[in-house]
C-alpha cells in the first residue's frame, strides 16, 4: 500500500473514532427509548470490527512472528515485565499526585473501570478487555506505526495523540489539576509506545500487556462486588 493511502486510512479511522465518540451522547438523547449503554456498546463493537478488518493482515503476520520467533516463556516474561513497569509507573505517579493533589485519582485506568462498572458490568468487561485491548491498540499504535518510521517520533506522537483523544472526552480543560491529569494519561501511553517499539512493533505483545494490565483491576473490582 502506498504511503499516501496508508496516511489516508489512518486519518480516516481517527476521524471515524472522534466523530462517533463525540456524537454518541447526541445519539443517546435522540434514541432515549433505547438503553444508552446498549447504544454505546453497539457503536464500540462496530468500530472494533472495523479495526480488525482494516488490520487483519497485520494481526495475522504478527501472530506468525510470535509463533516463529518467541517461546511461550519469553512471551510471558515480556508481558509481565511490561505490566510490572506500568504498575510501577502508576505507583510513582500516585505518590507524586497524592503529594500535590490529594483528591486526584492517579490511576485513570482503574478509575475508568470503576466508573464503567457503576453503569454496566457487561459493558465494562467488553470496553476493558476487548475494545480497549484490540481497537484502541490498533488505532493509537498500529495505525500510526505504518505512517511514522522513526522510533522516537512515533513514541512521542502516539502518546500525544492518545492523550489528546482521550483527554478531550474525559477531562475539564479549565481544571486546576490540568497538567497532572495530562501526565496521568501521557506517561503510561508513552511507556506502552516505548514497549511497542522495544518489541519490534509487534502489537500482539502490547495487546497481551494491556489485557493483563486491565484484567487485574477488573478482577479486584468484581471480587469487591461479590
Amino acid at each position: 500500500m502506498l504511503k499516501n493511502q496508508v496516511l489516508l486510512k489512518t486519518v480516516s479511522l481517527y476521524l471515524i473514532y472522534f466523530v462517533y465518540t463525540y456524537f454518541t451522547g447526541y445519539l443517546v438523547q435522540m434514541l432515549s427509548f433505547v438503553n444508552d449503554t446498549l447504544i454505546k456498546m453497539l457503536l464500540d463493537f462496530a468500530f472494533l470490527v472495523l479495526m480488525i478488518i482494516m488490520y487483519q493482515k497485520n494481526l495475522k503476520e504478527e501472530v506468525k512472528d510470535l509463533k516463529k520467533n518467541y517461546k511461550i516463556g519469553r512471551i510471558v516474561k515480556i508481558v509481565l515485565l511490561g505490566v510490572g513497569a506500568t504498575f510501577l509507573l502508576n505507583i510513582v505517579m500516585g505518590a507524586i499526585s497524592e503529594a500535590i493533589y490529594p483528591n486526584l485519582a492517579a490511576d485513570q485506568n482503574t478509575q475508568a473501570i470503576q466508573n464503567l462498572a457503576s453503569i454496566s458490568m457487561l459493558y465494562t468487561i467488553f470496553k476493558t478487555m476487548f475494545f480497549g485491548v484490540i481497537a484502541e491498540e490498533l488505532l493509537f499504535r498500529e495505525s500510526l506505526s505504518e505512517c511514522v518510521e522513526n522510533n522516537g517520533l512515533f513514541i512521542l506522537l502516539s502518546a500525544i495523540i492518545y492523550t489528546a483523544m482521550n483527554f478531550v472526552f474525559a477531562s475539564n480543560l479549565n481544571s486546576e489539576t490540568l497538567f497532572m491529569e495530562l501526565a496521568i494519561y501521557f506517561l503510561p501511553a508513552l511507556l506502552f509506545s516505548f514497549l511497542y517499539v522495544k518489541n519490534k512493533r509487534n502489537i500482539i505483545l502490547i495487546m497481551l500487556m494491556k489485557f493483563v494490565y486491565n484484567f487485574v483491576p477488573l478482577i479486584i473490582l468484581i471480587a469487591d462486588l461479590v
